[in-house]
């Protein structure tokens, strides 16, 4: 099951005087949470965040890029079609549910995670690098800060970089996931997606097998 919409970023919800791209003399910029030049400039989001807008990190470049390329568009205007909130229900064959939630609109910079088990629950902050752990018998809780790695996605990319290359270099088929489980976990986003448009519970099997997976 999937649900969710596009319901705030729209052109509806900005007057007619808000133009096409941020460095054109925004009348709203001084309240807009999402003025370009304040995000990638000022704040300075990260090398992550500035790379795709300019590999020149300067304030010249950046404006730059900004009044060229897309980055610089009004979140607004910008004719997107992508959901600015969804939830997801996954039902498992064991009895097990499991829900996935996206917020476009959260002042969480990341993922958070949050397993519930028999024993101990398990929470994730990505935004602070913290694991946390409650042990429901003892009522004790245990916060960790793991080893912080640099990269896009949290250091993911470069993990599944090197285990692709180390798997290669010693014919080694025992890779953490490999790339049919890939496959499969990007099939399960679009039968989510197709869920959501089609407003019905869809089964994953019948739904991998439409592309032979």
């Amino acid at each position: 099951m999937s649900s969710g919409s596009l319901t705030h970023f729209g052109p509806e919800h900005v007057g007619p005087d808000v133009p096409e791209r941020c460095t054109d003399g925004c009348p709203i910029e001084a309240e807009c949470p999402y003025y370009a030049p304040r995000i990638y400039i000022e704040r300075n989001p990260g090398q992550w965040a500035r790379d795709p807008v300019s590999l020149d990190h300067s304030p010249a470049a950046l404006r730059r890029a900004l009044a060229e390329g897309p980055y610089g568009r009004c979140v607004f205007r910008s004719s997107n079609n992508v959901v600015d909130h969804q939830v997801v229900v996954l039902g498992f064959e064991s009895g097990l549910n499991a829900t996935l939630t996206m917020q476009g609109a959260s002042h969480v910079e990341g993922r958070t995670l949050r397993i519930d088990g028999l024993r101990a629950t398990l929470l994730g902050n990505e935004s602070r690098n913290e694991l946390q752990l409650h042990d429901h018998r003892t009522g004790q809780s245990e916060i960790l800060h793991p080893s912080q790695v640099t990269g896009g996605h949290g250091g993911g990319d470069a993990g599944v970089m090197h285990a692709f290359l180390d798997a290669v270099r010693n014919r080694d088929r025992a890779v953490l996931t490999s790339a049919a489980e890939s496959l499969l976990s990007h099939l399960l986003a679009f039968a989510a997606e197709e869920a959501r448009i089609t407003q019905r519970m869809l089964q994953y099997d019948e739904f991998a097998m439409r592309f032979g997976a």
